[in-house]
């Protein structure tokens, strides 16, 4: 953890009570508790970012801390109990946050994590999200609005969204795709066909895939952001949210 990170654990310790009975400590593992990151999930409701964690035998409870993504982060205490989740209600829309656990047994604190980032959004997931994987990927046989993001924090925590597709091309036939997004802020998306190089995607053009055998075939291909578009300076950390429309134009023979 940085020199310049500053957590308020001494109010943390502060709090922490020793006061398990000889029963409790009878029943405890032995094990102590072991550091490990939350799970963060942003755009899921608006201004709102869940916080998951796993159960962890050696844990008395938990703490969250969470510190506005800045310069100098300066972390509170968002949460202290036995709960392995909790909702970040005050996420300001367009702000970032990062989030690190420490775990309470007996009278001592362990950790905090390494720290994950959390977006507050106005925006939320289109409705085919979960589409981040190939065994995920959404069927393309109709138009669809979706949308992709990509942030970085200072400290360079990343949050990147991409979507797998598929379409399915009969024998000898070349399936056309076109996506159209606001592109006034330079190229910012990529377009990826198994088997193939990632190529940009300028808005309104035609993308091919092609089935050059016998039988009828499922081709995946992905949409990634173009992650030098989405912030101005690396340095200072950023992102941004980009939505976009893809459709199969046509079928045709080649």
């Amino acid at each position: 953890m940085k020199v310049h990170v500053i957590i308020f654990i001494a109010l943390s310790l502060f709090m922490i009570s020793c006061s398990e009975g000889p029963l409790g400590n009878m029943l405890r593992v032995s094990t102590d508790p072991s550091i490990s990151v939350p799970s963060v999930i942003s755009f899921e409701i608006e201004e709102q970012i869940k916080i998951s964690w796993n159960e962890d035998p050696g844990a008395d409870e938990y703490i969250l801390y969470k510190a506005p993504d800045q310069a100098v982060l300066v972390y509170e205490m968002l949460y202290r109990g036995t709960s392995l989740s909790v909702v970040d209600s005050n996420a300001v829309g367009g702000n970032r946050y990062l989030y690190t656990l420490g775990k309470i047994r007996g009278a001592k604190l362990f950790g905090p994590s390494d720290t994950v980032l959390g977006i507050g959004s106005m925006v939320i997931n289109d409705d085919l999200e979960g589409n981040n994987t190939k065994g995920q990927a959404s069927k393309l046989d109709l138009r669809y609005d979706a949308n992709i993001y990509y942030y970085k924090s200072y400290s360079g925590s990343e949050l990147k969204d991409v979507d797998w597709y598929y379409v399915i091309v009969p024998p000898r036939k070349q399936a056309n795709i076109i996506v159209t997004y606001d592109q006034t802020g330079g190229i910012g998306l990529y377009f990826y066909l198994e088997g193939h190089v990632v190529i940009s995607i300028t808005s309104g053009d035609s993308l091919s895939v092609t089935n050059n055998t016998d039988k009828e075939r499922s081709c995946y291909f992905q949409i990634s952001p173009n992650t030098s578009t989405f912030i101005s300076d690396p340095a200072a950390g950023g992102g941004n949210l980009i939505d976009y429309n893809i459709f199969l134009h046509s079928i045709i023979t080649p």
